[in-house]
């Protein structure tokens, strides 16, 4: 699966005891950091492109950093059997006016871009997607799950 993401946003990758996650970069990685020893045993391939990850335990949740040469990547690494990644590929998001309507509720709008989401809140208050405060709108890393205040709305390219 193809996860566009901001850089400036957080995201998550899921893991499994049943099988490992790999996630690729766009450049090589010169850094990582996150986890605790114990959690995922962690392999560099792919001429240091990728990383694959191999659950050792159930039921953590971490912090990871990817450093490259233009940047880094903020994400968290969960264990979640039912929501569990396997191969991922990450690029770069871009905001963009091409927009198509995935939901509408109440409380937000989900639109659709070839490489990132736009979610516009309805209501007055500031509300919390994935790891982003928003108040009225806000473009948002396509890909990944997305969680309305802790209540996911759109995964494995679908919304909810």
């Amino acid at each position: 699966m193809i996860y566009y993401i901001f850089k400036a946003q957080i995201f998550t990758i899921f893991l499994s005891m049943a099988h490992l996650t790999a996630i690729t970069f766009p450049e090589k990685i010169n850094d990582y950091v996150g986890g605790q020893e114990g959690d995922f045993k962690i392999y560099e391939l792919n001429k240091g492109k990728s990383l694959v990850l191999e659950s050792k335990r159930k039921g953590f949740s971490r912090n990871f950093i990817t450093f490259l040469k233009k940047g880094k990547f903020h994400f968290n690494v969960t264990y979640n059997e039912t929501l569990s990644n396997k191969d991922v590929e990450i690029k770069e998001a871009k905001s963009c006016s091409y927009l198509s309507l995935l939901k509408e509720t109440k409380v937000y709008q989900l639109f659709e871009c070839p490489k990132s989401l736009l979610f516009v809140n309805k209501t007055h208050q500031a509300v919390k997607v994935n790891e982003l405060i928003v108040k009225e709108k806000s473009y948002i890393s396509k890909g990944p799950p997305v969680s309305l205040d802790e209540k996911l709305i759109y995964l494995n390219g679908r919304a909810l």
